[in-house]
């Protein structure tokens, strides 16, 4: 197993601006990672700036696929922009014709970008179809048939899969109303969908949300896991820290697992809430630190 991190690591500046991909690349570089996972972000950002919506997204990729070459940087995994509310039946705000087709683009941009640059695994968000107080599975699955089957078909053309994250209910105060945030939901729809390119990608700070124990959810993903995103949290926000900072997830036990379950996939870091309030010029020294908490897992992975 590799250490790795999402390009995220590096969010907007303490003092304000956006960190691109390719300065990210090198911040990350620097701090000892060599695999990388491409995070192009949430639809809600993605139009401040993204490498994905410029003219010349293409020679932006290019530039990225360059400089990760340079440096001997692979690419594993990628984050495909995500809106979770794109089938909703209350639809409000309403979304728009011109706003679903700039996020098929984006999400098409995403995919193709991914494949150019051989990650294997492009994580997305499930849709959330209904949200009365007791879920239409059967609903569900069909929004979710319909919103990932076309990003398979066109991942495959480029030797990649789409894997669908666990979600988590972000406000515990209200009834439930994000699907897969139970790992049964989210194994109902790679069971359904049934194809080689479409698997599971495990959030476990999503997961410390949910569960008291999540180890037996993520042994019932079992073989179908095929990314991770890892953070650590309070179980009562999604913080997005370093394990063994602000929580106790059971990593001791988690690592082992993976081994157990047959996971061949990166241990990809997801941690800029870590890195969020850190001033710019202390950031590449935390950012060694969370390299050198990321290899104490991956030891307690290899001793397993």
């Amino acid at each position: 197993m590799h250490l790795s991190t999402s390009t995220c690591l590096f969010p907007g500046r303490r003092q304000g601006g956006r960190t691109s991909i390719l300065e990210a690349i090198d911040l990350c570089y620097d701090a000892g990672f060599r695999h990388l996972d491409l995070n192009f972000g949430g639809a809600g950002n993605i139009r401040g700036g993204s490498e994905l919506c410029a003219d010349d997204w293409e020679a932006k990729i290019d530039a990225i696929g360059n400089r990760a070459a340079q440096l001997g940087i692979v690419f594993t995994q990628s984050h495909a922009p995500f809106d979770s509310n794109l089938y909703r039946n209350d639809v409000s705000p309403a979304l728009t014709d011109e706003y679903r087709t700039w996020f098929r683009e984006a999400t098409r941009r995403a995919i193709v970008a991914s494949g150019t640059l051989g990650v294997k695994w492009i994580v997305n968000h499930a849709q959330t179809a209904t949200v009365e107080d007791v879920m239409n599975m059967d609903a569900n699955i069909r929004a979710n048939v319909d919103f990932f089957g076309w990003q398979i078909e066109l991942a495959k053309q480029y030797g990649a899969g789409i894997a669908i994250e666990n979600m988590a209910e972000f406000n515990p105060g209200k009834t439930k109303r994000r699907f897969t945030a139970t790992v049964e939901e989210q194994i109902a729809i790679i069971d359904t969908i049934h194809d080689p390119s479409c698997g599971g990608a495990w959030d476990f700070g999503h997961a410390e949300l949910v569960y008291r124990d999540q180890v037996e959810p993520l042994r019932k993903l079992g073989k179908r896991l095929k990314a991770t995103h890892v953070q650590e949290n309070d179980k009562a926000h999604d913080d997005h820290y370093i394990p063994f900072v602000r929580g106790t997830t059971p990593w001791e036990k988690l690592m082992p697992l993976l081994k157990e379950i047959g996971y061949e996939g990166d241990f990809t870091y997801e941690c800029h809430g870590f890195m969020a309030g850190v001033p710019d010029a202390m950031r590449p020294r935390a950012a060694k630190f969370a390299y050198e908490v990321g290899m104490y897992c991956i030891k307690l992975y290899d001793e397993a």
